[in-house]
């Protein structure tokens, strides 16, 4: 199964705590795409619970930086690939397309995913994208492949949230400055 993603618009922000001359100072582009279980960290890539292919050509595991990738930005559709076919040669491991073309070889699935429902998962900073699930690929790839939109009910795992007694759902948007304690705040905050 696949989903894709479409890199609308990549923003650069004046990052007043960079050192240095005028070129560091502009905050990066960040785009990451992979899969992680439920209940992961929501930094792809960061925890054993997702593996993720990001703008800058890596592959990230548990903390783990392995360059595998190809470098991606504005108007490119990247397509990430779940091959959990065991007729496959390419079963459980993941794969990078963009623009339909293959840019990265299948990559294992750490053995903490094996056997695992995986979501989707997109990370993203200074950037806008288009997220498509199917169910017709933006960019076809060069074989026939199932969008997530289309996965088999036997492939899928459906979680279902009771409705709040009142009807209203509670939506938190932190905001913080850099260096003040944000991601303490956020992990004390997840720990409730």
């Amino acid at each position: 199964y696949m989903f894709e993603v479409k890199v609308l618009e990549c923003v650069n922000v004046a990052d007043p705590v960079a050192q240095g001359n005028n070129n560091n100072r502009m905050s990066k582009n960040l785009v990451r795409v992979g899969f992680s279980t439920a209940g992961s960290s929501l930094i792809l890539g960061a925890t054993a619970d997702s593996i993720c292919f990001d703008s800058d050509g890596a592959i990230f595991h548990d903390k783990k930086r392995t360059v595998g990738g190809q470098r991606f930005g504005r108007d490119n559709v990247m397509a990430v690939l779940l091959n959990l076919d065991e007729k496959s040669e390419n079963a459980n491991t993941v794969s990078l397309f963009k623009d339909g073309k293959r840019v990265s070889q299948p990559q294992a699935l750490p053995e903490g995913l094996k056997g695992k429902t995986l979501f989707p998962h997109i990370g993203f900073k200074n950037a806008s994208v288009h997220v498509n699930f199917g169910p017709t690929p933006l960019a076809p790839l060069p074989f026939t492949c199932h969008m997530v939109q289309d996965a088999a009910k036997a492939h899928v795992k459906v979680t279902a949230y009771a409705a709040p007694a009142d009807g209203k759902y509670d939506v938190a948007f932190p905001v913080s400055l850099p260096d003040e304690g944000t991601f303490a705040w956020l992990d004390m905050f997840l720990e409730k």
